[in-house]
């Protein structure tokens, strides 16, 4: 297998264990890309998410309470961030980097087609793909993703939240050292 999903209850730490097992590829040299959407928070309060691309350091605001947009629960979703740097991001990381990062395919990033089309290339191409995933949802694209052969999916949980880093860039970082 060569696509890592990572799946577990809101906080349980996915973002987190893509988080440390992109900084262990990075110190192998392993050049990684894909986006990362960090929390967004006010006053201790979680008011959206932010959007990232992991080559290029391109940020935008994915979802905030109060966004004009598509609804997700109490966040609009800012769907032309999501286009650009969200699939051109994954898009850029197929075309130079070594391993693709999506954090995350959930309700909120599956509403732009960009971003889906951009998901189905990664997971169908060569490279080693480490994503987080929905955790409940098994309709429409995500159940899709889950539902593929060529993934491993992976519940993140107190017992293994530690381990899981070191393991996944190891796993990584030997699909990535034979095809070279």
């Amino acid at each position: 297998m060569k696509n890592f999903l990572l799946t577990g209850r809101p906080g349980s730490g996915k973002s987190t264990v893509i988080g440390k097992t992109v900084s262990l590829l990075r110190e192998e040299g392993v050049k990684v890309g894909g986006i990362y959407c960090p929390e967004v928070r006010e006053g201790g309060t979680r008011v959206g998410f932010e959007i990232r691309d992991l080559l290029t350091g391109e940020a935008g605001m994915l979802a905030r309470v109060g966004l004009e947009g598509p609804g997700v629960g109490k966040y609009g979703v800012n769907l032309e961030a999501l286009g650009r740097i969200g699939g051109g991001g994954i898009r850029r990381a197929l075309r130079e980097a070594e391993v693709v990062v999506v954090d995350e395919i959930g309700p909120m990033e599956v509403l732009s087609g960009e971003f889906r089309g951009a998901v189905t290339e990664a997971l169908s191409s060569p490279l080693p793909v480490l994503a987080a995933v929905h955790l409940r949802t098994e309709k429409g694209f995500i159940g899709e993703v889950k539902r593929r052969k060529d993934v491993k999916l992976l519940e993140v949980s107190p017992s293994n939240f530690s381990s899981l880093p070191s393991l996944l860039a190891g796993e990584i970082l030997r699909l990535v050292r034979t095809k070279g």
